[in-house]
Formats: C-alpha cells, structure tokens, sequence
C-alpha cells in the first residue's frame, strides 16, 4: 500500500504536488525540528535542506523523535534522513552536517520555499541576528516554534511582517524573568510545571517533557502545511504570523491565538 494513502483522501492531488514541489530548510533536528521534520515527510513532504551537526545523547531520549540506545553517539543528521528515507526513498536532501552559521545561511536559505529555524535558544545568536535581513532578501517565510513543559510556544515570521526583535522586544515589556519566556507569556502554561522549570533553571536544567515536545513537532509541521496549502480550499484559515502567535498546553487543555501587541485581550 502507498504510504500516503490514508493521506490522500484530505490532501488530494492537488495538496501532494505543492508538497513535492516545495523545499523546506530546516535548521536543527533536535526535540522539535526532528519530529517535525518526520511528520511533514509523513504528509507527503519530500524536498528538505536539513542543517544539524548534532549527535544523540542520553538525554535527548525524552523526547526526541529518533533518540533511542540504538541511536546514541549516532550523528542525529544521518539518522533522521535514514527514517525518512525508510517511508520515502524518493526523499530530495542537501545535507548540511555542519549546521549553519554565518558562512552559509545565505546559500542554506536562497531558492528554499520555507525556513523551519529550531536552533536551541541558546545557540546560533549570529544565525539569528543574519535571519531577518535573509528572509526577506529570498521572501521566505520563517517558522519557529518551542516546547514548554507539557505544552508549546509557536511564533513566526512573515516576509514583509514583523521580525523577531520586534516581537520578543514587546513580549518583554515589563518583564520581571524568572523563567524560558516573557512573563506575559507565561500565564498560557501550567503555572505548576513553569515552577518546576524555574527550579530545573536555577540549577542549570532545562526540564522537558514527551508531550511538549510531540506538542511542538504538531504545531510547527501543521503550520508549514497551512502555508504552503492556503489556496487549495483545504485550509479554512490563514497561517499565523507576527504579530500573532499560538499557545498549546495539554495540561491545561488550552489553544490560543495571541496579538503581542494587544496582549490583554487573550
């Protein structure tokens, strides 16, 4: 059986194409990138830049995708193209082991259809700083997004929109610290599990979870198809970019859509 055919019936031909057709570049194959990457492979998904220069540790094994004993000390790069060559052997790679960095983003990001950036936050700051001028140079949509305990925090970019210094500037007016986000931000999660973080924090872990991150991999690779399928009739919203951005946490059985400039009205 065609492993797309339990697909086929909601993405129709006319979905398959775009995905065929479209080039995705991803930066970093970790708790979020991995996953995501894997599900949109999995939709039909099948021209990837992938940037990671990684490998699997003991820790990653809570959460990530592909992390099992038998993937430790594996470079997660061969790994995950390995996956998703075994649903898709017609997969079309350019594979970057070393990562990205300031000597090869412009190339990692000109032709590519989207930009799924998922470096760890505390990671890549030159990466980062480049983005927003690449973006909009090659006009390509920049998808984000992060695990937060039993939950996730999505935010993305438009060509032309908002950029990242913008929005994280006014998510931290007023802000008073204490954790991974903005306090404003954090009134969407678990204040429970946000407590536990702070401590993991104050003691140099940053606490994850199985669910945020499967929470994290869903939002991001849903939002990535809602662009790329905005005008065949199958996506009955438009994708979220800044200023706006999406809030999931199962533990409080909450999904929202946030304006950064109007944050009261959440």
């Amino acid at each position: 059986m065609d492993f797309l055919s339990r697909t086929r019936p909601i993405v129709g031909e006319r979905g398959f194409a775009i995905l065929r057709e479209r080039e995705i570049a991803f930066a970093g194959l970790g708790g979020v990138g991995g996953g995501a990457f894997l599900a949109l492979v999995r939709c039909g998904a099948s021209r990837f830049r992938l940037a990671e220069n990684g490998v699997f540790d003991p820790p990653d094994m809570n959460r990530q995708a592909a992390a099992f004993g038998a993937t430790m000390d594996r470079p997660k790069l061969d790994v995950y193209v390995e996956l998703a060559r075994s649903i898709n052997p017609g997969l079309e790679v350019a594979a970057y082991p070393e990562g990205v960095d300031a000597g090869n983003l412009d190339d990692f990001l000109a032709g590519a259809d989207a930009y799924v950036a998922v470096i760890d936050a505390e990671k890549g700051e030159d990466v980062k700083r480049m983005t927003p001028a690449l973006q909009e140079r090659h006009g390509i949509p920049v998808f984000t997004c992060g695990a937060v305990g039993f939950g996730a925090i999505m935010v993305n970019f438009a060509p032309g929109g908002m950029k990242a210094d913008e929005f994280w500037g006014m998510a931290m007016q007023g802000d008073t610290g204490g954790g991974l986000l903005p306090s404003a931000m954090q009134r969407h999660f678990s204040a429970p599990a946000l407590e536990r973080i702070r401590q993991g924090l104050s003691s140099g872990t940053v606490a994850t979870t199985a669910i945020g991150g499967l929470a994290a991999n869903a939002l991001l690779a849903n939002e990535v198809l809602a662009h790329f399928l905005a005008d065949t009739g199958l996506v009955e919203r438009p994708p979220v970019f800044a200023p706006e951005y999406v809030v999931l946490d199962f533990m409080t059985l909450r999904l929202r859509v946030v304006d950064v400039t109007r944050p009261e009205t959440s």
